[in-house]
């Protein structure tokens, strides 16, 4: 039989008991929160960074392709972490020692990046290395519609990514526009379903 003397330590080591147990649970359950964060972050930017891949394949295909080829390109990747805040782009650089870090080579490159404008510590952040595209940095794409063939009902707007600094999430198509005799810039259609 148990004396109360024993009964009486059992209840009042009991809520002290309670209160470790509850403790424990609580950093459990920050622990695990915290690594479900990172897990959905990281697969979240691993998804953006094959989703910028396929984008520059297709860039790469068209640009240095033949003359006929075109790419239908379905960019549908989410925010990794605040939408207002992040944008991808295609940059055209003039500096060697950046393209030297992220092409190999060069005085001049195009980079495709993932940019994160963190207002709280006011500073940019590249989440996501930037994706040398090997495309030359003289590439134009065409702003003019009719220049594309495109008719004001067409289901199509034009998009320069160089100038608008924004490749919003979409369905695109990018071909090779007809140039002119004489000329030797290639220019490209890059259409944005509407």
């Amino acid at each position: 039989m148990i004396s109360s003397e024993e009964l009486r330590k059992g209840q009042v080591s009991a809520p002290f008991e309670v209160l470790v147990a509850v403790i424990v649970m609580g950093f459990v359950i920050l622990a695990g929160t915290y690594a479900l964060k990172n897990l959905s972050e990281n697969t979240c930017l691993g998804d953006k960074r094959k989703e910028m891949g396929d984008l520059v394949s297709s860039l790469r295909d068209v640009v240095l392709g033949s003359d006929l080829t075109f790419r239908n390109i379905t960019f549908q990747t989410k925010a990794c972490f605040n939408a207002k805040a992040e944008s991808i782009q295609l940059n055209i650089y003039n500096e060697q020692s950046r393209c030297t870090a992220y092409c190999g080579s060069g005085v001049s490159c195009v980079l495709l990046e993932y940019v994160y404008n963190d207002e709280v510590k006011q500073q940019r952040k590249y989440p996501i290395p930037p994706i040398c595209t090997g495309l030359p940095p003289t590439i134009n794409f065409i702003t003019v519609n009719a220049e594309c063939g495109i008719l004001p009902d067409d289901p199509w707007t034009l998009v320069d990514p160089v100038t608008q600094k924004i490749i919003e999430p979409g369905r695109y198509r990018l071909f090779r526009a007809e140039t002119a005799a004489g000329t030797t810039t290639a220019n490209f259609c890059f259409l944005k379903s509407k």
